[in-house]
């Protein structure tokens, strides 16, 4: 296998949308520690995250305030047999939205239990959030979507890129009417334009108010200094200060994720192979998409798990332990 220049990966968790009913259920059924992770998450959220993870109704699974929760404990359960099996550690950490949380907990920055309350009341905050949608657009540049945004926002409403994903893909955020009318023009246009199923208008200006309410949750919450530098959505830049991440969470919830730059960032700091740890491999195919020369290896059950050790044993020429 041919060695790549870097010494060093960077570790990413997905977020909102890579859920799937069966999620960790085989990592749960091999690993204590996973098992134990879970059964952590249903004591601190009065969930029954296992049965809602491995067996539980899709739709119900789509919820914001079962999601988040459930991700997390997925991504950290996976992170944690991970880390059992590969010793060396990344030399930066990201997480896509609601993965942010599993990001500053295998950082350090929060413990399990502070990341598992404040991201189960983000996420019942933002359900209550039924005001407006989000739309994913394809094979369109910032400069062009920031252009459709202005077009059709309507009177007092509000459309803005929310995630800013990879080159291929942009997703916009805001109210309904707004959103309806980006959907006509996307039509008109021969656009490629795809609603999302989410229940309000994320990393928008309308998540104001749930942001402040969840500001005052935040404060109860205790912040370390992160061990492994983590990327921010909001500035794409690294941030270690514990103070700094109890501000930046809140902001999140309304600011654009800018996914791609915080992988740029890596890059150019020269790291080109990426994990992605949690559900599905959403983040691999943006990763691609941004970086068509990375090596993108991801960990959501035993085969890839498996998988990807190997390949970081040929890559960085390490005894697996």
């Amino acid at each position: 296998m041919k060695r790549l220049a870097t010494t060093d990966y960077a570790l990413v968790f997905p977020g909102q949308g890579s859920q799937y009913v069966g999620m960790g259920l085989e990592i749960f059924k091999e690993f204590i520690s996973a098992e134990k992770i879970y059964e952590i998450a249903e004591e601190i959220s009065n969930l029954d995250i296992r049965n809602l993870c491995f067996f539980g109704d899709e739709e119900n699974l789509m919820e914001t305030s079962i999601t988040q929760p459930c991700l997390l404990a997925t991504n950290i359960a996976l992170y944690t047999v991970f880390q059992e099996h590969f010793s060396k550690k990344p030399k930066f950490i990201c997480g896509h939205s609601a993965g942010e949380y599993s990001a500053l907990v295998a950082a350090g920055v929060l413990s399990f239990t502070d990341a598992m309350n404040l991201l189960q009341v983000r996420g019942a905050l933002m359900s209550k959030t039924k005001e407006g949608g989000m739309v994913a657009f394809k094979g369109v540049t910032l400069e062009e979507v920031e252009k459709i945004c202005k077009q059709n926002v309507q009177p007092g409403g509000v459309l803005v890129p929310a995630n800013l994903n990879s080159p291929e893909q942009i997703v916009i955020s805001g109210d309904t009417d707004s959103i309806e009318s980006a959907l006509i023009f996307a039509f008109d246009n021969n656009l490629k334009a795809i609603p999302l199923s989410v229940s309000g208008a994320f990393h928008s200006p309308l998540m104001h108010e749930a942001a402040q309410k969840f500001a005052n949750i935040i404060a109860n919450s205790q912040f370390h200094d992160a061990d492994i530098p983590v990327i921010s959505n909001v500035t794409a830049k690294p941030v270690i200060s514990g103070y700094n991440w109890s501000q930046l969470l809140e902001q999140q919830i309304y600011s654009a994720v800018r996914w791609e730059a915080s992988i740029r960032y890596i890059h150019e700091k020269g790291i080109d192979v990426f994990v992605e740890v949690g559900p599905g491999k959403v983040l691999s195919k943006l990763i691609k998409k941004i970086l068509p020369s990375a090596m993108t290896l991801n960990v959501e059950n035993i085969q890839s798990l498996q998988q990807t050790l190997v390949k970081l044993e040929e890559v960085f020429d390490l005894q697996l332990v």
